[in-house]
């Protein structure tokens, strides 16, 4: 990093001699530590690092300056467009939580909103409107796809700095500290939204509840802040790995000790419904909501549900499910705007390991091969972690030992050093492959 800052103040100023000093150290100490800051919450003096010569209240304040660096005449500009545009059922829902900002009453309101209600159209008009005052606003989601539809959005867990194995913990509290930017910022935050919180642990929420009391020095739920968690129980409850269906009940927010002081409002009108004025739309977003309501017919003898056959297309081989998900892929397969229309969802890994083999098979061009490092630091442990058991390894989260891609393979990005620029799930398409580097085009969000 110090070869490229050298470099760059070079190019700049090409009539000096310009050669290392130990200003350009302390400016690679500068941008570590912003990144430290940016991912993690630590400064470099926390990661047993040299701690760069600089205004020590301008490292406490680097979350707080991000929150409030918004352009106002944007924010004012995007309020006044879509703020019109509101239906009745949204304009309601936002006048309750705004009177709450106005009056600066804390608490917790659950939005319940199954999917095409307009909740993420709501949930940014909020933040425009908090950010709009100079306030902080907070955008966190439980997956790092649902961020990245909100401006600023994170990952909770990167945010609130959650425990990794918090179902474990019996009074598990996130690990920020009240000197730092981040709970500077979680102490002077306006609102803090929560999307798609049902796939939460509960403990999540409670480690949440204990930390901003701490911080704020404020008895009551939230530390007197106000949080709006919003998502739709109808779908993806916690994921306990090895579990029963009561130990994923049992995990989920409706079982924590603070759900009896959540305020609930709803969001009933489907706008894709209205919208597209379509019968069949309506029809099949009806079907949804009695399924995930539990209220849908079921076999008497099986209890499974039988779906109509004007309901959906029924595939009977993985083959068949392909060619009409990826129809003619060999002329489509470089149109990203059709590749980003469509996606096939499957049970388990390995599961999606084949499929992605097969479809990966008819993308024409030359394959390239990736594998994952397979020896060990320490030669004594190799004896008891032999190639062949680590190349069989499956981490959740990871890709496989031998990554197979083509130029045109559709990609996620699993883990992002370079938060919160992109977020874990974004999606990208293969532009070029070289031993080292792979090149993509993003594609989320379009």
């Amino acid at each position: 990093m110090s070869d490229d800052i050298l470099y760059q103040i070079r190019q700049a100023n090409p009539e000096l001699t310009i050669e290392f000093n130990d200003d350009i150290f302390n400016e690679t100490l500068i941008r570590l530590e912003d990144k430290c800051l940016a991912i993690n919450n630590q400064a470099l003096v926390e990661l047993g690092m040299p701690t760069p010569q600089r205004n020590a209240f301008n490292v406490l304040n680097y979350e707080i300056t991000k929150e409030k660096s918004y352009n106002v005449n944007e924010l004012l500009e995007y309020i006044a467009h879509n703020k019109p545009l509101l239906n009745d059922n949204q304009k309601n829902v936002y006048n309750v939580i705004m009177n709450r900002i106005n009056n600066n009453t804390g608490g917790i309101i659950y939005l319940d909103a199954p999917g095409g209600t307009g909740k993420t159209f709501l949930l940014n008009l909020l933040l425009a409107e908090i950010r709009a005052t100079k306030h902080i606003a907070l955008a966190l989601a439980s997956s790092g796809i649902a961020s990245t539809l909100m401006e600023g959005g994170r990952t909770a867990h990167s945010a609130l700095q959650l425990p990794l194995n918090i179902a474990e913990q019996q009074f598990p509290v996130c690990k920020i500290s009240g000197k730092s930017g981040r709970g500077q910022l979680l102490k002077q935050a306006k609102i803090i939204i929560w999307d798609e919180c049902t796939m939460a642990h509960k403990k999540s929420l409670e480690a949440m509840d204990r930390t901003l009391q701490e911080l704020r020095k404020n008895s009551e739920i939230m530390g007197g802040a106000l949080l709006i968690l919003s998502g739709d129980f109808r779908q993806t409850l916690p994921v306990i790995p090895k579990s029963t269906p009561a130990d994923e009940i049992n995990a989920c927010l409706k079982k924590s000790h603070l759900w009896p002081q959540v305020q609930i409002l709803q969001l009933t009108k489907n706008m894709r419904v209205e919208l597209s004025k379509d019968e069949t739309t309506a029809c099949f977003a009806k079907i949804l909501l009695q399924i995930g309501e539990g209220t849908y017919p079921t076999d008497q003898t099986s209890g499974l549900i039988e779906l109509n056959s004007d309901f959906c297309n029924v595939a009977t081989t993985e083959n068949e499910l392909i060619d009409k998900i990826y129809p003619n892929i060999i002329q489509n397969y470089t149109n990203v705007e059709w590749l980003f229309q469509r996606a096939i969802l499957a049970t388990k890994n390995n599961i999606v390991d084949d499929i992605n083999f097969n479809i990966l098979k008819n993308i024409p061009g030359e394959e390239k091969i990736y594998k994952s490092i397979d020896t060990m630091v320490s030669i004594e442990e190799s004896v008891n972690f032999p190639t062949e058991f680590l190349n069989s390894l499956q981490v959740p989260g990871m890709p496989l030992h031998c990554l197979r891609l083509k130029v045109g393979s559709p990609i996620i990005l699993l883990r992002n050093l370079n938060s919160p620029k992109l977020c874990n799930g974004t999606r990208m398409i293969v532009k070029q492959l070289s031993n080292n580097i792979i090149e993509a085009e993003l594609i989320s969000g379009k």
